[in-house]
Formats: structure tokens, C-alpha cells, sequence
């Protein structure tokens, strides 16, 4: 064989590898799930349960990677068969494995929070009390794992947001969402749009109305680069709910009402071929 091993046997080795870690990892995992109540315990538990997570780093080395990549394609596999707890415990095992990838965290809170909700509202044959039990379970669940995935990313972006859609889509929360968005408008990574919509979720958070509309007044003061339609909006609404006195009104109308006004104008002032205009 010429010192070499063929290309086909490599390919064995290495699945044999995979096949070979995953037990004990798995084993070790469940255990620590266990213990802080994410999966139900089971009787007994094997001398490889015992093994800790530093200790498998170590024995899987340079093929973790490969490991996760593997957890990850279960994970699409479950994803496609709405088999929504085997696809978290797919998505766990891949971010145990590398819990400073940050989209493992994000996929993990968004199949949890967005797509397994979905499935319950469109596609379920469940019972509704089921429905909404678990319904409430996934959702939570993904807040938890998004809160697990910053202690190991306190910096992550992406996780916020991700989080912040799940309180804003499924679980209707605008002061969940405004807590995301002003935690990312806090790092030094924040995108530009974060302190627009911390005010639009704030706005709709009861009790928060008055913040709201100094911190979006603030912004409006800053330029007209934030003379955004839906900035102006909040604003106007705000200050008429909050008995704002008019001459600390801000110089603007209804967008929508200007757009309006900007149509008829348009239709009044049309002009024919050969520069000829319409009447009004």
C-alpha cells in the first residue's frame, strides 16, 4: 500500500472516531443536564458519565470540531422532522463542544423560541391546552438558553437579538425586547439601529412611556439622520398620551398624513405630453 492508508479507509477511521467519543460525551452531558434540571434523570449512570467536560476536550482533541458538525447535522435532521426536543438536544451537544461559537446559541434560541412556537400555531394536532403548555415551555426555554449562551458571550449581539425577537414575536413582550435592545446598545459592538428600536419597544412597555419618549426626543435632537417615519410616529403619539404642553412639540407631522397630502399633489399636478398640465 505503498506506506499509505487508502482514501476510503481514512474516511472509516474517522467515523469510527465519531462513533467512538460520542457515548461518553453524551453520557457526561445528559448527567450535567440532569443535575441542573434540564432533562429528567434516568436510573443508573455509567463510569463514563462521570467524566467531566475538560477531561472529554481533552479526549476528543482535534476531531471536536468534527463532533459538533456532526451534533449540528442531527440537528437539521430533527429541524426537518419537527422533532423539536431531539433537535435542542442535538444543538446542546454541539455548543457543549464549542460554547464559544456563538450561532450554536443562536440556533438554539431560535429553533426554541421561533420555529418549534410556529409549528405549535400552524401545524400541531395537539390538543390547545397542550398547545399552550408547550408553547410557554419552549419559549421560556429559549430565553434560558439565550441568558446560558452570554455567560459564555457576554459580548454577543447576535444572541441578543435573537432573544429580543422571541419576547417580540412569540412571547408579545416590548419590555423583554427593550431590555435586549438596550443591553446590545450598551457594548462597544452596537449596530446604529439599537437605540432606535430600544425606544420604539420601550414605548409599549406600560409604565416606560415617559423614558421613551425623552430617549427618542433625545434622538430626533441628535440629527436627521434618526428622521425616521417610525421615530416621528412614536414621538408624536407619545407626547399627545403624555399631555406633552404643545410648544415643546417636535416641528413634524404624521408621516403618513404628509404622504397622504404629498399624492394629491402629485395626481393634482400631473403634466400630459408636450408639457401640458392638468387642471386642478
Amino acid at each position: 500500500m505503498n506506506g499509505t492508508f487508502p482514501k476510503w479507509l481514512k474516511i472509516v477511521l474517522i467515523f469510527f472516531v465519531f462513533g467512538l467519543v460520542r457515548s461518553p460525551f453524551e453520557s457526561s452531558l445528559r448527567k450535567q443536564m440532569q443535575e441542573t434540571r434540564m432533562l429528567l434523570p434516568t436510573p443508573g449512570h455509567s463510569a463514563m458519565a462521570q467524566m467531566g467536560q475538560s477531561a472529554l476536550m481533552g479526549l476528543l482533541g482535534g476531531v471536536r470540531t468534527l463532533v459538533a458538525t456532526g451534533y449540528l447535522f442531527d440537528s437539521y435532521r430533527h429541524f426537518d422532522n419537527d422533532d423539536w426536543d431531539a433537535n435542542r438536544k442535538s444543538l446542546l451537544l454541539a455548543t457543549y463542544l464549542e460554547p464559544t461559537v456563538e450561532s450554536h446559541w443562536v440556533d438554539l434560541v431560535w429553533h426554541r423560541g421561533i420555529n418549534a412556537p410556529a409549528w405549535l400555531e400552524t401545524r400541531s394536532t395537539l390538543p390547545e391546552i397542550e398547545k399552550r403548555i408547550l408553547y410557554h415551555e419552549y419559549t421560556r426555554d429559549a430565553i434560558e438558553l439565550g441568558e446560558a449562551g452570554l455567560k459564555n458571550l457576554p459580548d454577543s449581539v447576535e444572541i441578543r437579538k435573537q432573544m429580543s425577537e422571541v419576547y417580540k414575536e412569540k412571547i408579545k413582550d416590548p419590555c423583554g425586547t427593550a431590555r435586549m435592545y438596550k443591553e446590545i446598545l450598551e457594548l462597544k459592538n452596537a449596530p446604529m439601529y439599537a437605540s432606535r428600536f430600544y425606544g420604539y419597544y420601550l414605548a409599549d412597555c406600560p409604565g416606560r412611556e415617559r423614558d421613551a419618549y425623552e430617549h427618542l426626543v433625545n434622538l430626533y435632537w441628535e440629527g436627521k439622520q434618526n428622521h425616521l417615519p417610525t421615530l416621528l410616529k412614536k414621538i408624536l403619539t407619545l407626547q399627545e398620551e403624555l399631555d406633552i404642553p404643545m410648544p415643546l412639540w417636535i416641528p413634524e407631522k404624521d408621516p403618513d398624513a404628509r404622504k397622504a397630502v404629498n399624492r394629491r399633489f402629485e395626481k393634482r399636478n400631473r403634466i400630459l405630453p408636450g408639457g401640458i398640465r392638468l387642471p386642478w
